[in-house]
C-alpha cells in the first residue's frame, strides 16, 4: 500500500523524446516519457470468439497467431512500431515526416492480409475474422509499470494521452466494410503529406475517405473518416 501512496503522491520528472522507447528503456523510477508528436494506430480483431465456440482451441490459437503475424509484418514493413498485443487488441506507433501516411498504408495492407486468411478460414472452418482499425494523433506519455525485478512478464510500458483514447474509440466503430477510421487530424496529415495512394482512388481520383460525425468520448461531436479500401497484397509477398 506504501508503494501505492506513493505513486499517486510523488512528483514525477518528464524527458520529451521523438522516438518510441521499448520496455527497456524505462526505469520503475519517477520518471515518464513524453513523445512530443505520434501518430497511434490501435487495431481489434473481432470474430474470435466465434471461432473459439465453435471451432476448436488450437484453430482459435493458430488464428490469433496469423493475425498477430500479419500485424507486426504490416506495421513494421511501413517503418512503425510495435508495442503491445493483448487478447483481440494490439497498439503500435508510428513517427517521422510522413508518419500518419505510413499508419494508414500500414491499416490498408492489414485488410488485404485479413481477407485473405478470411478466404483460408471460410474454406477451412466456415468462419471469418472481422477487425477495426482507429488511428489518432499528437502528443502522449510513456511510464513503465509492473514489479520491480528480473521478472519481466509482470513489467510493461502504459501509454497513456488523447491520441490513445481517440484510436481505441475509433476502432470501435470500425468493421467490415469500413474497417479503418481515422481522427480529423490524421486526416489534415494525410492531406499534408499528399500521398494520393492513401487519398484518392487511382480509378477516377475520387476520395477514399467518407466524412461522418461522431460524438466521441475522447473530442466531442466532430468529424471522423472511414474507409473501405485496402491494398493489393498478398500473404506470399
Amino acid at each position: 500500500m506504501d508503494n501505492i501512496r506513493s505513486m499517486l503522491n510523488d512528483s514525477y520528472t518528464k524527458e520529451d523524446t521523438s522516438t518510441i522507447p521499448k520496455r527497456t528503456d524505462l526505469t520503475f523510477g519517477n520518471t515518464l516519457k513524453k513523445i512530443k508528436h505520434t501518430v497511434v494506430f490501435y487495431v481489434d480483431m473481432r470474430g474470435s470468439r466465434k471461432i473459439i465456440q465453435d471451432s476448436t482451441s488450437f484453430m482459435s490459437v493458430k488464428v490469433h497467431r496469423s493475425f498477430l503475424q500479419a500485424i507486426t509484418y504490416c506495421v513494421e514493413n511501413r517503418g512503425g512500431h510495435f508495442r503491445s498485443f493483448n487478447g483481440d487488441g494490439a497498439l503500435a506507433f508510428f513517427v517521422g515526416d510522413n508518419d500518419s501516411t505510413d499508419a494508414v498504408k500500414a491499416a490498408l495492407d492489414l485488410k488485404s492480409y485479413v481477407m485473405e486468411m478470411n478466404t483460408i478460414l471460410e474454406d477451412k472452418i466456415s468462419k471469418k475474422v472481422d477487425f477495426g482499425v482507429g488511428i489518432g494523433q499528437g502528443a502522449i506519455y510513456v511510464a513503465k509499470s509492473g514489479k520491480k525485478g528480473d521478472d519481466s512478464t509482470k513489467q510493461d510500458l502504459v501509454w497513456v494521452g488523447l491520441p490513445v483514447y481517440v484510436s481505441v474509440e475509433l476502432s470501435d466503430y470500425a468493421r467490415s466494410s469500413n474497417n479503418i477510421w481515422i481522427s480529423p487530424a490524421v486526416k489534415s496529415s494525410l492531406d499534408k503529406q499528399g500521398d494520393k495512394f492513401v487519398l484518392t482512388d487511382d480509378k477516377d481520383g475520387s476520395s477514399i475517405w467518407t466524412r461522418e460525425t461522431k460524438n466521441l468520448k475522447s473530442l466531442g461531436e466532430t468529424s471522423v473518416y472511414k474507409t473501405s479500401y485496402y491494398s493489393t497484397l498478398k500473404l506470399s509477398q
